[in-house]
């Protein structure tokens, strides 16, 4: 069978849109577990809408995450800061941080190919700053984009069981660790 990926009529573009925006609006305010019939109202869309965009709880989790992190590569795209990649990580733990509960579902997905989207996003997203801050002598010379997938992986490490406070100080700390191991040495 042959699938074509053609890009969304405008109404279900903004379909889409409204449902990652409500996905994200009730992730955070009921947690991981909240019944999915919620984003779909919360979207002012039908729950065949919303099954048709995601047609599971991991689907719309990773997409969340991958529009997560699309905002972060636009964002950097074109900075030139020499710390841009130093920035760029700290703002990965952000948002890894916040969406801790997501990383549950993401875990215990189906299958690793499902993965592919978001990781796929995420050295796309650090290529740009990596280099940057690597012209600028600021980050170690030895690190490559893949190598951003090993960091997001320490960064979110040990959040999604946290309570609030306690996922606040491991965030923290782990991205004081992150942010040393990738700095340049003098």
């Amino acid at each position: 069978m042959l699938v074509m990926n053609r890009p969304l009529r405008k109404d279900a573009a903004e379909r889409r849109t409204a449902l990652l925006a409500a996905a994200r609006m009730v992730f955070a305010e009921q947690g991981i577990d909240a019944p999915l019939d919620r984003i779909a109202e919360r979207a002012g869309v039908g729950r065949a809408t919303l099954y048709r965009n995601f047609p599971g709880r991991t689907e719309i989790a990773l997409a969340v995450l991958v529009e997560e992190v699309a905002e972060l590569e636009r964002r950097f795209a074109e900075c030139s800061a020499p710390v841009a990649f130093l920035e760029f990580l700290s703002g990965l733990s952000e948002r890894l941080e916040r969406n801790a509960a997501l990383g549950g579902v993401l875990a215990a997905a189906p299958s690793q190919q499902i993965l592919q989207p978001l990781r796929q996003a995420i050295i796309k997203a650090a290529t740009a700053p990596l280099k940057v801050s690597q012209a600028a002598g600021a980050v170690r010379a030895d690190l490559q984009p893949g190598d951003v997938r090993v960091l997001a992986a320490m960064l979110g490490a040990g959040l999604h069981s946290a309570t609030p406070t306690e996922r606040r100080a491991i965030a923290a700390r782990t991205r004081d660790f992150v942010l040393d191991a990738v700095r340049a040495r003098t």
